[in-house]
């Protein structure tokens, strides 16, 4: 049990909103504005930030609606949004997490 704690650090996940609405927007027009979802996956160690190039590559091969942005530390995943539903962000935020676990199951731990 102790090494799945270990090994979950190897990977951190962040998530942020990016918009081109001002806060004069959001409370005059309400949250339908454009949004990016920005989810930041950092990896912990060369094995783990080379999984997350593996993983954003395939990511960019497969998925047309998002951007993936290599970083030192990892990688960023964007995604723009039309419009500002919960919904559709809580199930992005399930997605990036699934994919974190699988990522994670993915890094080879050594002691």
């Amino acid at each position: 049990m102790q090494n799945d704690a270990k090994q979950v650090e190897l990977i951190d996940l962040s998530f942020s909103m990016e918009s081109s609405g001002t806060l004069w927007n959001v409370v005059f027009e309400g949250f339908d504005q454009n949004v990016v979802l920005v989810s930041k996956f950092t990896g912990h160690g060369p094995k783990a930030v080379n999984t997350l190039y593996r993983f954003g590559f395939m990511i960019f091969e497969r998925s047309k609606d998002c951007k993936v942005e290599p970083k030192d530390w990892g990688i960023e995943i964007r995604k723009s949004l039309s419009e500002n539903d919960t919904e559709l962000v809580d199930e992005w935020t399930t997605l990036m997490e699934n994919v974190r676990e699988e990522m994670t199951s993915l890094v080879p731990y050594t002691q």
